[in-house]
């Protein structure tokens, strides 16, 4: 009974006064947590019997209360800021607990949305917004990932200034830091548009949702790929196949790979370019097809300087190849973008790291094995593999490479300790909320509940896939 005495006695100091953000998060091993704003709680009181405390009540401002046997707490943490919540509710439908899978992910409802800071940043006061689903395969799934659109250019929890930005759900993803260090990761290596991450919580008419990333959603404008869209393109290599230009580029007499444009809106932009749409494309498929001719054409001793900006390509197969991420292979979410017809390709941004690092179908992944090992829906790894074979892209990788292991690795390191222990709380709250999923056979995942043992599993896995890649003939990335 001393621990749970101390431990009562550690929480009315340091909760004696609070400041505007601060969060009490208790920490229980009996599958329930707790969580309480500060500026909340009335009082926190205790009760017992004649050996010390049993049970801890917290008092709050409006009337209700929460009882906590004592027994139960192994841990109490007082944090300075919480993370920023989102609550959006829906104009014509306040009674939806979410959106509607049959609608479709397109569908857009009208919305009001309003953000609470929390002391991390600014508040975003209560405005109208478009509201919708978004993903591909994550649409289906139980939480949904979620976008919406501003009215005009606003900077939000620090990211560049943009309408509209994405609401990841991370469902698949126990550690809720996969996408979190994949990003990281490119934006240390300077890579040109680079996604950012933003831990949030989020609600949807009032009901609470789970642990959220905030990230910018991918496309042509200053808060993604900031380039002028009358001049570049952004195309994305993906096996579903299901943007409105798109065509497949044929080698070898049946390899085929879809190409898509993702950016910008040919149709919206052809007047100003007094050409038609599919004119315009026609245009940028021939000089696609030049450039992807050059990748499987060119003997391994040859350069691609001509058609690719080769540190772009190094830069974006060390993040994807770090975290062992498969879906390249089909190709899905594979973008490459160019600043005009004139210049060279650049690929990039990265992006969808939820299918990887200890994930491929359910947990437990092997670290030791190539990252493109085989054709997925379309040809990603043959093409992949003739892009990589090129001996000056491979000098070149095993330089960035060998910096990053020796330098950016410990950074890295440094900053998922952080992120973790910043996260910790709202992962406890989401595994609650949404536990594990073994009902698809294909990708059963677990819960977030087990956070630290999450964690620490993660961590434990790029230990090994960096020595794998240190060790490996193809710096682990294709047979």
């Amino acid at each position: 009974m001393k621990k749970v005495t101390l431990l009562a006695a550690s929480v009315m100091i340091s909760v004696a006064a609070f400041a505007q953000n601060e969060h009490i998060h208790v920490f229980r091993n009996d599958k329930v947590f707790n969580s309480f704003k500060g500026s909340e709680v009335e009082t926190i009181t205790y009760s017992g019997g004649t050996e010390g405390y049993t049970k801890m009540t917290v008092n709050g401002a409006d009337g209700t209360s929460t009882t906590i046997d004592m027994s139960a707490v192994d841990s109490v943490a007082v944090r300075a800021t919480g993370l920023p919540e989102f609550h959006v509710t829906l104009t014509d439908y306040p009674d939806f607990e979410d959106l509607k899978t049959e609608w479709g992910k397109s569908h857009v409802y009208a919305a009001t949305l309003r953000m609470d800071g929390n002391g991390m940043y600014n508040d975003l006061p209560e405005q109208t917004v478009e509201f919708r689903g978004r993903g591909n395969s994550t649409w289906g799934m139980a939480k949904k990932p979620y976008r919406f659109k501003l009215g005009s250019k606003t900077k939000v929890c620090g990211l560049p200034k943009a309408k509209t930005f994405a609401l990841i759900a991370n469902y698949i993803d126990c550690s809720l830091m996969r996408n979190t260090v994949a990003l990281w990761t490119a934006n240390y290596l300077e890579m040109p548009y680079s996604n950012h991450c933003v831990p949030v919580k989020v609600y949807l008419n009032g009901h609470y949702k789970g642990a959220y990333m905030l990230t910018e959603k991918i496309g042509i404008g200053g808060g993604s790929v900031d380039i002028d869209e009358y001049k570049g393109m952004l195309f994305e290599l993906d096996s579903n196949y299901d943007e409105d230009f798109k065509y497949k580029f044929q080698w070898n007499g049946n390899k085929l790979l879809p190409i898509m444009v993702k950016d910008p809106d040919l149709n919206e932009i052809a007047d100003s370019l007094k050409t038609t749409a599919t004119a315009y494309f026609q245009k940028w498929q021939n000089d696609f097809s030049t450039f992807a001719n050059a990748v499987v054409s060119t003997p391994t001793s040859g350069s691609l300087k001509d058609y690719v900006d080769i540190e772009s390509v190094v830069n974006y197969f060390m993040v994807n190849g770090l975290a062992n991420n498969h879906e390249l292979q089909h190709p899905k979410s594979f973008y490459i973008h160019k600043d005009s017809i004139d210049g060279v390709y650049k690929f990039g941004p990265v992006w969808d790291f939820d299918w990887a690092f200890t994930f491929d179908g359910a947990e437990g992944a092997s670290a030791t094995v190539p990252l493109v090992a085989r054709d997925g829906d379309a040809n990603g790894y043959s093409f992949i593999k003739a892009l990589l074979s090129n001996e000056e892209i491979r000098a070149l990788y095993k330089e960035k490479w060998d910096a990053f292991v020796k330098d950016g690795y410990p950074k890295l390191q440094a900053y998922m300790e952080q992120y973790a222990t910043m996260i910790e709380p709202s992962a406890k709250e989401n595994g609650l909320l949404w536990p594990a999923d073994y009902s698809v056979s294909w990708r059963q995942s677990e819960s977030s509940w087990e956070f630290r043992k999450n964690f620490a599993a993660l961590k434990a896995w790029i230990d090994q896939r960096i020595a794998y890649c240190n060790s490996h003939k193809n710096f682990g990335l294709y047979e």
